[in-house]
C-alpha cells in the first residue's frame, strides 16, 4: 500500500469514525435540546496528523456523511452546518495556538475553546438561532409578535442578545473544554504513534 493510499483509507475511517461519534449525544442539562458530542475529538486528531486541510475535509465528510444518513437536522441541513462550523472552528483555534502562536498546551487548550466559543455564538446570534425560529413558525408573517423565550423554550425574560449569551456562552465552553480535553488526552498517549506515523505519510 503506498502512502498516498494509506493517508486516504486513514482519512476515510476517521470521517466514518466522526460520523458515528455524531450519533453518540448527550443532551445539555439546561437546555437539552443542545447536544454534546465527541465527533471534533477526531478532526483535532487528523489535524494533530496531518494538518488543517485534512482536519476540514474530515469535518465536512463527517458532516456530509451524518445528514446521509440521518437526513436533515433541522431546516435544510442546518444541524450538519452548524456541525461543520464547530469542526472548523475548533481547526482554526488549534491552528492559531500551535502553528502561528506555538503555544503552550494550557494555553492553546484555552484558546481554542475561546475561538470555538466566540464564533459559535456569534454564528447562533446572526442565523443559526433566527433560522430555527424563522421555520418553526413556517413564515416571517407567524413571527409577528413571537416571544422569542417562548420559541427557545426559555423561563427567563431577556432580551434575544442576552438569550443568545446566556444559552451558547456556557454551553460551547463545557462542549470545547470537553473536545479539547480529551483531544489532549489522547494526543498524549497517542504522541509515539502520531510521530511515527508522520515519517511515513
Amino acid at each position: 500500500m503506498t502512502k498516498e493510499t494509506r493517508r486516504i483509507v486513514l482519512l476515510a475511517i476517521m470521517s466514518a469514525l466522526g460520523t458515528g461519534l455524531m450519533y453518540i449525544e448527550i443532551p445539555y442539562p439546561m437546555f437539552p435540546w443542545l447536544m454534546i458530542d465527541l465527533s471534533d475529538v477526531v478532526v483535532l486528531v487528523v489535524f494533530a496528523i496531518f494538518g488543517w486541510k485534512e482536519a476540514a475535509l474530515v469535518g465536512l465528510l463527517k458532516a456530509v456523511l451524518h445528514g446521509l444518513l440521518k437526513g436533515s437536522v433541522g431546516p435544510f441541513y442546518l444541524g450538519q452546518l452548524t456541525a461543520y462550523l464547530a469542526s472548523m472552528s475548533y481547526v482554526l483555534g488549534m491552528y492559531l495556538a500551535t502553528n502561528k502562536l506555538n503555544l503552550n498546551k494550557v494555553i492553546g487548550a484555552a484558546l481554542t475553546v475561546g475561538v470555538v466559543t466566540l464564533l459559535l455564538t456569534l454564528a447562533n446570534y446572526l442565523f443559526i438561532t433566527p433560522s430555527w425560529i424563522f421555520f418553526k413558525f413556517a413564515t416571517i408573517a407567524d413571527m409577528n409578535g413571537v416571544n422569542v423565550q417562548e420559541a427557545l423554550y426559555l423561563d427567563f425574560n431577556r432580551s434575544y442578545l442576552a438569550s443568545v449569551l446566556i444559552i451558547y456562552v456556557p454551553f460551547n465552553l463545557l462542549k470545547g473544554g470537553i473536545i479539547v480535553g480529551v483531544f489532549n488526552a489522547i494526543n498524549r498517549s497517542l504522541k509515539s504513534f502520531f510521530d511515527q506515523y508522520k515519517e511515513t505519510v
